[in-house]
C-alpha cells in the first residue's frame, strides 16, 4: 500500500468509522491490520450519529424481525449492532470484515453487550465466505470504493442472497466538502455504481436522498 493510500485510510477511519477503508485496503497492507496504527476502539466517532441517520436508514430498508443481514465491511460494528437489534433473536447478522483487528473488536463488543444473534466472519478480500442463498440483505456502507474486482465480488455477493434478496449500498457522494473523505476523483460516481451492480445481476429498486455525504442505493436480485 502506498503512503498516500495509508493517509487517506487513516483520515477516513477517524472521520467516518467506515469499516470500508479498514476492510478492503487492509487486504493490501502486507498482512497487518490497521489496528497496529489506529486502535479499533478509537474509531467510533459519536458525531457520526448526527449525519449517518442510521435508524432512518434501517427504516427505509424495512429491516424486520427474523431477517438475515450481511454487514459487509462491518468495521467496528456500528451498523452490525443496530441490525442485530432490529432483526431480534429470530434473525441473524453476519459481520464480515477482512481486518482481524476489526473482527476481534466486534467479537468483544458483541460479548460485552450480550448479543447472541451476530456471527463475525473474518473473510478474504474477494469473498464473504457466506453460504449461498443465506441472506435477505447485503449491506455495504462506505465499502464499495475499496473493493477490487467489483464485478467478480458482486457476482459472488449475489449468490449469497436469497431469491428475493436485496443489496444496499451507501457510498461517498461527489460533494467536494465531505470532511476526511477521499477526493472526488477517487470516489465512485453514482452512475458507475448503478451500472456495475446492474451488470452483475441486480435491478435498481430504490434510491434515497436524505444522507448528506452518501449515495443510498438499493438493488434487488434478478
Amino acid at each position: 500500500m502506498t503512503l498516500s493510500k495509508t493517509i487517506i485510510c487513516l483520515l477516513l477511519a477517524i472521520q467516518f468509522e467506515a469499516g470500508a477503508c479498514l476492510t478492503y485496503a487492509a487486504s493490501q497492507h502486507s498482512g497487518k491490520g490497521f489496528n497496529s496504527v489506529v486502535p479499533a476502539a478509537t474509531l467510533d466517532d459519536p458525531r457520526r450519529d448526527d449525519w449517518q441517520k442510521a435508524d432512518k436508514v434501517l427504516d427505509h430498508l424495512l429491516v424486520k424481525k427474523g431477517d438475515v443481514v450481511a454487514d459487509v465491511g462491518a468495521g467496528t460494528g456500528y451498523f452490525t449492532m443496530l441490525f442485530a437489534e432490529r432483526v431480534s433473536k429470530s434473525g441473524m447478522v453476519y459481520a464480515v470484515d477482512v481486518d482481524e483487528s476489526m473482527t476481534d473488536h466486534i467479537i468483544k463488543r458483541v460479548k460485552r453487550n450480550g448479543v447472541s444473534n451476530v456471527k463475525v466472519v473474518l473473510a478474504p478480500p474477494d469473498n464473504t465466505l457466506l453460504a449461498k442463498k443465506s441472506t435477505d440483505l447485503a449491506f455495504l456502507c462506505d465499502t464499495y470504493i475499496f473493493i477490487e474486482n467489483r464485478g467478480q465480488y458482486l457476482a459472488r455477493l449475489r449468490d449469497v442472497l436469497k431469491s428475493n434478496g436485496r443489496l444496499a449500498i451507501l457510498s461517498f457522494n461527489m460533494k467536494p466538502e465531505i470532511p476526511g473523505a477521499p477526493p472526488p476523483h477517487k470516489r465512485v460516481p453514482r452512475e458507475t455504481i448503478i451500472q456495475e451492480v446492474e451488470n452483475s445481476g441486480f435491478a435498481m429498486e430504490a434510491e434515497y436522498f436524505f444522507l448528506p455525504y452518501q449515495y443510498f442505493l438499493v438493488f434487488a436480485k434478478k
